[in-house]
Formats: C-alpha cells, sequence, structure tokens
C-alpha cells in the first residue's frame, strides 16, 4: 500500500515561535514585530466582536505574533485537525482568525471533543474572533473549498454592494491590499 502524506504549511510572524513538536511557545531573540496595519486589524476585530456580545470591556491586547496557516487550494486534503490553542501563557487573550484567499470551512466545536461542531465559511476578508467560553472551543479546518476559478470576489458579491468597509487594508477581493 502507498500512503499519502500531505503537510499543513504554516510560518511564525511576530515576536514568538509555536513549536508544534513541543506545544509550546519560545521567544525569538531580534524578531521582527508584527506590521502595526495587521495588530490593528486584529484589535478592530476584537473591539468589534467586543460590542456584538457585550463582553465587558478589558485592557487592550498585545497583538505580537501570528501563525499563518497554508491551504493549498488544488489539495482540498489540507487541513488543520480539530484542537484547542490552549498553550499560551495567558487563555483568557482572544484568537482573532483572519481569512485571506481561499474560502475555507471552519468547524467550531464546543468545550469537549463530544460537542457537535458548527460549520463556518469563511471566505478572504472575513474575521472571527474567539474570546470569553469559545476562546477554548475546538476548532479546526477540514477543507478549503475551490470553485471551479470563480475569485472571493465573485463568491461574495459585488465590492461596491458593501456601504462600510470594516476593514480597509483588505482590497476588493479580501486580499491584503499592495500598499500593506
Amino acid at each position: 500500500l502507498k500512503r499519502l502524506i500531505f503537510l499543513l504549511l504554516m510560518i511564525n510572524l511576530g515576536e514568538w515561535n509555536y513549536n508544534w513538536g513541543d506545544r509550546r511557545y519560545e521567544k525569538v531573540p531580534h524578531a521582527t514585530a508584527l506590521p502595526d496595519r495587521l495588530v490593528e486589524v486584529a484589535r478592530r476585530a476584537h473591539e468589534l466582536a467586543k460590542e456584538q456580545t457585550g463582553e465587558a470591556a478589558s485592557r487592550p491586547v498585545d497583538f505580537d505574533m501570528a501563525i499563518c496557516n497554508f491551504y493549498h487550494q488544488s489539495r482540498p486534503s489540507d487541513r488543520l485537525g480539530g484542537h484547542r490553542d490552549d498553550v499560551e501563557e495567558d487563555l483568557n487573550l482572544p484568537l482573532v482568525t483572519i481569512s485571506l484567499g481561499a474560502t475555507g470551512v471552519f468547524l467550531l466545536g464546543g468545550e469537549s471533543r463530544q460537542d457537535a461542531p458548527t460549520a463556518i465559511l469563511l471566505r478572504a476578508g472575513d474575521c472571527m474572533v474567539m474570546s470569553g467560553r469559545s476562546r477554548m472551543y475546538f476548532h479546526g479546518v477540514p477543507t478549503v473549498l475551490s470553485l471551479d476559478g470563480n475569485s472571493a470576489c465573485q463568491m461574495n458579491g459585488n465590492p461596491s454592494d458593501n456601504v462600510h468597509r470594516v476593514f480597509p487594508e483588505l482590497d476588493d477581493d479580501g486580499c491584503l491590499s499592495e500598499d500593506f
């Protein structure tokens, strides 16, 4: 039997490196900080989420690292298995997910693996914040969708339909703008 193995590619950005083998974060000496505009997107998303959920005001979050997962659109087997982000020093801090590029299915479960997950379609430009109870929910990405070459703009509708752009850093296709 021939066994195929696909690896999810990822990269760490910012002051910390996540060591998958040891499940721990390591401070990176002389690392380049996250770009201010990316930090601002994460802060703004967290503030909007707090407004929507009525979450109590909290101190500003110092977003100092990001894990970027790269899913190959032609390889639907690329996926991120169900897991909890539970090794950070402060588990009360929010997780912010910014989706760029291809549309993917994000599964948000509950506090136990036995909780049935909710499937959420994340398109380019979508942002999700996990805080409060959901901060410790199991979650994963079982697949990235390919829609026969349709662009994110076509999938999401006409960009001119958007009356208010929440994240101006993203262009009409939900990708990082060239001046970012």
